[in-house]
């Protein structure tokens, strides 16, 4: 087991656009061609499917039981800002729907391609803020974006 960081092995990749991917499950290159890497963009990426346990206790016993209840979350991003070409900011609007590629393993300068196991989110931006300035610090700002269906985490980009 090879344990590994983040930083230079994963690539992002946005796809704008409600339908512009038509299968979760298996994107295709020429899909994503419609996108962009925004690898070099994004300083955090938290895609997290919290899930929560739900009280099914009864009176016939002193234990508490639980059931499986809903899982899921918000994708919540810090991005650097740009004085010349603002691009990332650009990308982003609120009310922007779109899908995130995101490719763990494979180095973050290699491109997507068949038949690399990645995972597909569809969302919708929720809210873009600028980030607090502080004294001797980057620009920044804050992406929430709301998570429109349950993400394919081992989706195979198709040809």
């Amino acid at each position: 087991m090879a344990r590994i960081i983040a930083d230079g092995e994963v690539r992002i990749e946005w796809v704008p656009g409600a339908s512009a991917i038509a299968d979760q499950s298996a994107p295709t290159t020429a899909e994503m061609a419609t996108g962009s890497d925004v690898t070099i963009f994004l300083s955090t990426m938290d895609t997290p499917l919290d899930g929560e346990a739900v009280p099914a206790a009864d009176l016939s016993s002193a234990f508490n039981t639980t059931v499986a209840g809903t899982f899921g979350g918000n994708v919540s991003m810090d991005s650097y800002r740009e004085s010349v070409a603002d691009a990332a900011w650009d990308l982003w609007p609120r009310a922007t729907e779109g899908f995130f590629v995101i490719r763990r393993f494979g180095g973050s300068t290699v491109a997507i391609a068949t038949p690399d196991v990645v995972e597909v989110w569809f969302v919708r931006m929720v809210s873009r803020s600028p980030a607090t300035l502080d004294r001797g610090s980057v620009q920044m700002f804050g992406i929430e974006a709301a998570v429109q269906i349950e993400p394919d985490l081992a989706a195979v980009v198709a040809a």
